[in-house]
């Protein structure tokens, strides 16, 4: 794809985008999406780069946060005492009850 090709979808993307009801963008942005609040009539390629590198830069920070969340759940839960899953199928937990 040539750079006028980009440029043409970039500025379709930005007026689609743009053209969406103001009223409804709250309900329809999910939570923590960051949204340029620049005039459509102003916006240039540059800008509207600029604006998706941002974007994807937050989107690889919380990437890398979840992978290392992940990593930390996985190894409390391998470091937690094996269950003996023998006991829950008998009904033996262990307790003397008469």
């Amino acid at each position: 794809m040539n750079e006028a090709a980009i440029k043409k979808e970039l500025a379709f993307l930005n007026k689609t985008i743009m053209a969406l009801p103001a009223a409804n963008a709250k309900k329809r942005t999910p939570e923590g999406m960051y949204l340029s609040n620049s005039p459509t009539d102003q916006v240039s390629t540059e800008e509207t780069l600029e604006v998706l590198r941002l974007q994807i830069k937050y989107l690889l920070f919380d990437l890398e946060a979840t992978r290392r969340e992940n990593r930390y759940l996985r190894q409390m839960l391998e470091a937690r005492p094996p269950h003996d899953k023998d006991k829950d199928k008998n009904g033996d937990d262990g307790s003397s009850s008469p």
